[in-house]
């Protein structure tokens, strides 16, 4: 798969995931967590507060777009990387009593993850190779 379009697809969906954690996050706290009252609101902060970090990272990413195969691998790379640790957050919140979440609830990151994974190992554009 070309890497433009991997970047522009993850870019793109953590753009989105920036503006929608912000426009919907009382509710999606609600239906994510079992907590109480101050704890919702320390989690609605932290909504709040998180959210910038997947505008930067989109944004990043959509500006990369026309990077060199090279360093859109690297780029790649550190999606792949990031999502190790953020995989085992999920596992931990899944299965933790206070939540609500099972894989349903990943299945965005984990497509970023798989979309990622195969443009890295495969950056050309696999349509060439048919046609040939």
């Amino acid at each position: 798969m070309k890497t433009k379009t991997t970047l522009t697809i993850i870019g793109t969906l953590q753009v989105l995931q920036a503006i929608l954690y912000s426009a919907f996050a009382k509710p999606a706290i609600e239906m994510m967590f079992n907590i109480g009252e101050e704890a919702t609101q320390l989690a609605l902060m932290f909504q709040y507060a998180i959210s910038p970090a997947f505008l930067m990272i989109g944004l990043m990413l959509l500006f990369s777009r026309n990077a060199g195969v090279e360093n859109a691998k690297k780029l790649l790379l550190a999606i792949i990387i990031a999502y190790i640790p953020l995989f085992i957050a999920f596992y931990c919140m899944s299965v933790s009593p206070m939540t609500n979440m099972g894989i349903g609830d990943f299945a965005v990151d984990i497509v970023m993850f798989g979309l990622a994974v195969y443009t890295y190992f495969k950056p050309k554009n696999w349509v060439k190779f048919i046609t040939k």
